[in-house]
């Protein structure tokens, strides 16, 4: 269900009070007045397109009447004409603040929905253009996020439902990627949740692209990245490195393919030593020492693999032959009969798209990206972007150490509708699965419900 006005402002005021209450919660980016910061506001604004039409005959027709205006709900026709051509947004960038002191005064008082700043540096941030703005240099930053992990748990909380006015077929999961069950439709509307599992998954991906890849490989110091949870589905990376800050967008897409294994030759990785295939030593540097730990992995999980080759069903039934002999060093891929070099260098392909960091590419490769401020609020969820040391990480409870607002209760009538709301946890307690009733939940609860669409104020 869309928000309504009164709960937009609900949130909006909830946000503000908390900006002046804890100004010193919200980290500043080094820089600061180099930088573009980027608003994701509670209300839209709209714009009524004005065109003057001409039909064959040369009568002239006028549609749209120009005007614009505010809303705190999304609209889809003009409120003075009626016109359904109207263009509708709540971003706005290109902001920028000279001082520490500036940014967190306006998050005081415009309490924006979220709020994001570029990792570039540049010398006119708030230059209406990117050819204008003169790029200076940027961080190297990675998002890491649930939906991107295709976890197993999205069948569990995730739904769907068909756009397609005379059906409305809903189900759970993602999106239908062969049509609508019901009506071959191919337009849906989607409600993605959150959960332990997922959110476990996407810690757990951080970690490796932490550790594994920027640390151990590409040698940063550990004291120069900067993570962060995002306040709702993943986690962020910041390098914070200077010899990254000159790299273009090729040379991050190097690091990306790097990282995720993209375009690795297994050909070289797993090689015949007369007759005898062999796998790389662990002693060689980057992914060609990986690929013995890659291929484990992925036959200690080969009972998922959807794959009907026959090197599989081998693997099936010799898994722990098959691992004994790779955690040798160095490692032997003799011990499973019946699969041959081909077979073992594309069974290391698969293990190292599998090994590889699962990160939002895009990301990572745009040197004008935004990424969101450490310390602000996300509005999907009224959950704390919180930043996170590397011995944090582990016990780090998105559900109970990223609540904002913990003081009071709030009545709310839940539009659970023909797929419930899923249950969810807040701190040590599990609320839900809700269908359309009036409940009263702790205000942290209430907020998360009220962010993520789902209810509105009793």
């Amino acid at each position: 269900m869309p928000r309504r006005a009164q709960e937009t402002k609900f949130l909006q005021l909830l946000f503000q009070n908390h900006y002046r209450a804890n100004p010193e919660n919200v980290d500043i980016p080094a820089k600061v007045h180099t930088r573009e910061f980027g608003m994701e506001s509670w209300a839209y604004t709209w714009r009524c397109i004005e065109r003057i039409e001409r039909d064959e005959s040369g009568s002239t027709t006028r549609k749209g009447c120009g005007r614009s205006g505010n809303s705190f709900i999304r609209i889809s026709k003009c409120p003075n004409c009626g016109s359904s051509d109207i263009h509708v947004n709540n971003w706005t960038r290109h902001h920028g603040f000279r001082t520490a002191e500036a940014l967190v005064a306006e998050l005081a008082v415009l309490a924006p929905h979220s709020v994001y700043h570029s990792a570039a540096f540049y010398e006119i941030p708030v230059a209406r253009h990117m050819d204008e703005k003169e790029w200076q240099g940027a961080e190297l930053v990675f998002d890491i996020d649930a939906d991107h992990l295709n976890s197993p748990c999205a069948d569990e909380h995730d739904t769907w439902r068909c756009n397609n006015p005379d059906c409305g077929e809903t189900g759970s999961g993602r999106n239908p990627t062969t049509g609508c069950p019901k009506c071959n439709g191919m337009s849906f509307s989607s409600r993605k949740w959150i959960c332990d599992k997922c959110l476990d998954a996407a810690k757990k991906n951080t970690l490796k692209v932490r550790d594994e890849f920027l640390v151990r490989d590409l040698g940063i110091n550990p004291d120069l990245i900067q993570l962060n949870y995002s306040g709702h589905r993943g986690y962020h990376i910041r390098v914070h490195d200077p010899r990254v800050y000159k790299l273009g967008s090729k040379a991050r897409v190097e690091i990306v393919h790097f990282i995720t294994g993209m375009g690795f030759d297994s050909t070289k990785a797993v090689v015949t030593d007369g007759r005898i295939p062999r796998v790389s030593s662990r002693s060689f540097p980057g992914w060609a020492g990986k690929t013995a730990h890659a291929m484990v992995e992925f036959i200690r999980n080969i009972d998922a693999y959807p794959g009907t080759e026959q090197w599989a069903k081998l693997l099936k039934k010799n898994r722990t032959a098959a691992i004994k002999g790779l955690q040798r060093e160095p490692p032997i891929i003799t011990t499973v009969p019946g699969i041959g070099v081909k077979s073992w260098q594309e069974i290391a392909a698969k293990s190292t798209i599998a090994f590889g960091g699962e990160i939002d590419v895009p990301v990572t490769h745009d040197i004008h990206r935004v990424i969101r401020l450490i310390g602000s609020l996300n509005g999907k969820t009224g959950f704390l972007v919180s930043e996170l040391t590397r011995d944090e990480v582990d016990d780090f409870d998105p559900f109970g150490d990223a609540l904002a607002f913990a003081d009071g209760t709030l009545k709310l009538k839940v539009a659970g509708g023909q797929v419930k709301v899923p249950k969810f946890r807040i701190s040590d307690d599990t609320y839900g699965p809700y269908g359309d009733e009036v409940v009263e939940l702790p205000m942290s609860a209430a907020v998360f419900l009220l962010c993520k669409g789902v209810a509105s104020i009793e």
